[in-house]
């Protein structure tokens, strides 16, 4: 029995997660590992390809307990006699916009996918193969099926139209977005005062424009919105449209704070335009993060929008979802530990921010009372 040989490795966009492919004279799969900073958060997720051999009648617990990939039982796969190994000059890898799935395919169709709703919990740890045909009730390995029929394909689709844009060098998409976030941003807040590119280098581009109002700095990102966020598929289902594009903003008052401090803030967001895909996490109302770039007795920012309440902000829609402008309000230590205290206490933390006649600007303020 041959040890497993590696046809592909391939990391996303910011080396989270790893596709890989790999076959012994057995069986071929398809696996998502975490990367080493994450491997105590996911765990590495598989999906059957193909066997190579004639498939067993039953489970192939005999290769689960050698500690061996297990090959499909033939009630369940297309090709029971088995089929000829993989090439690996025919695999690609396509991966998911957010970062967290991925699809392998042989030829340029498609083999095998792991979606990113997979990751985050056990009981939705499903895979989808070209070559499974049938599954039982606990089985995680689900067969692909056809086109019109499960939404994979059209998710494969998507990404590989996506990929395909943001990798054509004569593509315009990021100027004449960049442009739709500046003159929106302007027709709130007047003629942007300066510009500065926060994505270091890599892609997608991004940017912090910096506006001033009324003796108010306000701090605007632009391209985070590219990618949608992950996590947010799984939590919102159907809904994940209106909650899975972000850009970030901040509101400073120049009579409270100086330009150092205000620049200071500006680099907390640059740090955290990038964190659902660096931390594959997400962002939304009422979450908090914690910084040491904040004035004192500053120590954490909660995510809002209804915090806010200046001249309304048309921010364009990107690949047909609505894009969210959280706002960045700083909170003492006190004020994010009651955020925590039960499960979706950030909302009540804003309410109570609210009826305290807080909103969006940043100033020096006294701590919130609490009982």
């Amino acid at each position: 029995m041959s040890e497993p040989v590696m046809l592909i490795e391939q990391p996303n966009n910011r080396g989270t997660l790893y596709a890989v492919v790999e076959q012994d004279d057995r069986v071929a799969y398809f696996y998502l590992y975490p990367s080493e900073l994450l491997q105590s958060k996911y765990d590495p997720r598989p999906c059957w390809l193909r066997n190579l051999k004639a498939a067993p009648e039953k489970r192939d617990t005999d290769a689960m307990k050698e500690g061996m990939a297990p090959m499909l039982q033939a009630e369940y796969c297309n090709h029971p006699q088995g089929k000829e190994p993989l090439e690996k000059e025919r695999i690609s890898i396509v991966w998911m916009e957010e970062g967290d799935g991925a699809a392998v395919l042989y030829d340029g169709e498609i083999l095998g996918v792991i979606p990113g709703w997979s990751l985050y919990n056990k009981e939705y740890a499903v895979a989808y193969a070209a070559d499974c045909i049938g599954a039982d009730d606990s089985d995680r390995q689900m067969p692909l099926g056809k086109r019109g029929v499960n939404v994979m394909y059209d998710k494969v689709d998507q990404a590989m139209a996506f990929w395909q844009e943001w990798s054509d060098e004569t593509s315009q998409a990021w100027s004449i977005l960049q442009d739709q976030y500046i003159k929106a941003y302007e027709a709130a807040y007047g003629p942007m005062v300066q510009y500065y590119a926060i994505d270091g280098g890599q892609w997608p581009p991004m940017a912090l424009g910096k506006f001033e109002k009324d003796e108010v700095v306000y701090l605007c990102t632009m391209g985070v919105s590219i990618r949608p966020m992950p996590w947010v598929e799984l939590l919102y289902n159907d809904r994940s449209p209106g909650f899975r594009r972000m850009e970030l903003a901040m509101a400073i008052s120049k009579a409270d704070y100086t330009d150092k401090e205000i620049m200071a803030m500006a680099g907390l967001m640059s740090g955290l335009a990038d964190r659902p895909w660096k931390q594959v996490t997400w962002l939304g109302e009422g979450h908090t993060i914690s910084s040491d770039e904040l004035p004192k007795p500053y120590e954490s920012v909660v995510v809002s929008t209804a915090l806010y309440n200046g001249p309304a902000v048309s921010l364009p829609e990107v690949y047909g979802d609505k894009v969210n402008l959280y706002w960045l309000t700083p909170i003492t230590k006190l004020e994010r530990e009651f955020a925590h205290i039960e499960r979706n206490a950030g909302y009540v933390l804003l309410e109570k921010m609210i009826h305290n006649g807080l909103n969006h600007i940043v100033n020096k303020r006294a701590e919130l009372p609490f009982e």
